[in-house]
């Protein structure tokens, strides 16, 4: 086998096992401060120590993890200061998003139909949420047309993804109609309309889920 070849076989099993890591942590089979052991982990997941120490330097780079000379690895706490700095990045980025691609869709430069498709998967008929919101956000950035912004957010998502998961809240009727009116502000290209709304959104939902991790987490 070639250098070349024992090379992705070696990021393909790193990518394995930090997809099935971050699975794991967001589900909350591991908890907040919890000591990641490479040992443990490379058995759980039936890999050598190598592919588990490169997924945890992955996720340390995106916030899960913090890695210590004398400790190696543990679960990062969440803390309200770092929720607080999250919605902060988010209010910065999203509802200017909104109103850029209310602009693009309004202008004919791009299409809402998978906003649309997103939306009908997060939010069914029946009520509920089937799947993550957050794909819904990551859309209309995209849709904005700018890359710098959706490689900003990209990070934040599975963060968000786990402090939901912590705080056992999905809002779902809250944002079903929240989402509902920005996806409507956003095909009648109506920028400002859907900035307003994506701000009005977030800054709600930052508050419910301070809240419900007050709780859940015991904080003072």
């Amino acid at each position: 086998m070639s250098l070349m070849a024992t090379s992705a076989d070696g990021s393909a099993v790193a990518d394995r096992v930090y997809r099935d890591l971050l699975r794991t942590i967001i589900q909350g089979e591991l908890k907040p401060g919890e000591w990641l052991k490479e040992r443990e982990l490379s058995e759980r997941f039936n890999v050598s120590r190598v592919p588990v120490r490169q997924a945890l330097q992955r996720l340390e780079g995106e916030g899960f993890v913090l890695m210590s000379r004398h400790r190696g690895a543990t679960l990062t706490p969440i803390t309200r200061g770092d929720v607080e700095e999250i919605f902060d990045a988010r209010l910065c980025i999203e509802p200017y998003a909104a109103r850029r691609a209310a602009q693009r869709v309004g202008g004919g430069l791009d299409s809402a139909d998978r906003l649309r498709e997103i939306f009908d998967a997060v939010h069914p008929a029946a009520g509920g949420v089937s799947e993550s919101s957050l794909a819904f956000h990551l859309e209309i950035v995209r849709l904005s047309g700018n890359r710098i912004l959706e490689r900003s957010l990209r990070p934040m998502l599975g963060r968000m993804d786990w402090i939901f998961h912590v705080a056992q809240t999905t809002m779902a009727s809250e944002h079903a109609e929240d989402h509902r009116q920005i996806l409507a502000s956003i095909v009648a290209g109506r920028g400002e309309v859907a900035a307003a709304q994506s701000y009005a959104h977030l800054d709600q939902a930052r508050g419910q889920i301070l809240d419900a991790l007050a709780v859940e987490l015991a904080w003072d």
